[in-house]
Parts: structure tokens; C-alpha cells; sequence
């Protein structure tokens, strides 16, 4: 199954929203940094960025959420939500990689589990630190 990576603009959020919640929602398993009404809020406002993976016959299989950050040396698209089944590939991280270049970005990075990790590095990411955390 090959899948188009669409870019949605923040003013149909509230449309398509319905349609990928429950991948942002498994994509937040893991984390209370933020809730999927968060997202959605970002997303509108066009903090954060929504692409979504559609088949040949427009159906949704993922959905991904992207922010950036400008540094000095560069403008970097931060992968914040990845979720669906089969959505992580090569051919899907090219697509990715054009749009966020047509944004200016420069690199891409992402926080990952151990797991995901693994995946990411199938598909040419490559590990540069490990984050820690002590909750105060």
C-alpha cells in the first residue's frame, strides 16, 4: 500500500480532527507533557502542524503533528505526534522530508522510546541523545 503524506491547514482542523484523534491519541500513550485536546488546540491556532497519511482511496492510516524551532545554525521540524499502523517507512519520511524542507527546515528531530527508536533507525534517523527527566 503506498500512502500520499497531505499536508492540513490549521483552518480545517475541526474537520478532519474526527478522523485522526484516536492516532494522535495512541501516538500520546506514552507521555502527559500534553493531551490530544492540547494538540487539536495547537494545531488550530498553527503552533503545531498536521500531516496525515491517505491511501489511493483518500481512507486515513496516520496522522503526524510537526512544530519547529530556529537556531542559530538551524530551523529544525520536531516530530511531537506520530501514530497509525504502517505509517513509519521510508517512502513516508520522504514526502515528510520535502514538506518540512518547503518549511525551511534544515533537519528533523524527534523524542522516541527505546522502541520506536529502533524503528526510526530502519528508516535512516539516527540516535543523538538520550533525554532524562526528574519531575519536581
Amino acid at each position: 500500500m503506498t500512502l500520499k503524506v497531505q499536508v492540513v491547514n490549521a483552518q480545517y482542523v475541526a474537520q478532519i480532527w474526527p478522523l485522526v484523534e484516536k492516532f494522535i491519541v495512541a501516538a500520546l500513550e506514552h507521555t502527559d507533557d500534553v493531551t490530544a485536546e492540547q494538540v487539536k488546540v495547537y494545531l488550530a491556532n498553527g503552533t503545531w502542524f498536521l500531516l496525515a497519511m491517505i491511501d489511493e482511496e483518500n481512507k486515513i492510516h496516520g496522522a503526524m503533528t510537526i512544530t519547529f524551532e530556529t537556531s542559530a545554525n538551524y530551523r529544525s521540524a520536531i516530530f511531537t505526534t506520530i501514530g497509525g499502523k504502517g505509517v513509519v517507512n521510508k517512502d513516508v519520511l520522504e514526502q515528510v522530508c520535502g514538506i518540512v524542507k518547503s518549511f525551511g527546515a534544515t533537519r528533523i528531530q524527534c523524542l522516541a522510546r527505546d522502541s520506536a527508536v529502533r524503528l526510526y533507525e530502519r528508516i535512516g534517523l539516527c540516535k543523538k541523545a538520550t533525554l532524562m527527566e526528574l519531575k519536581l
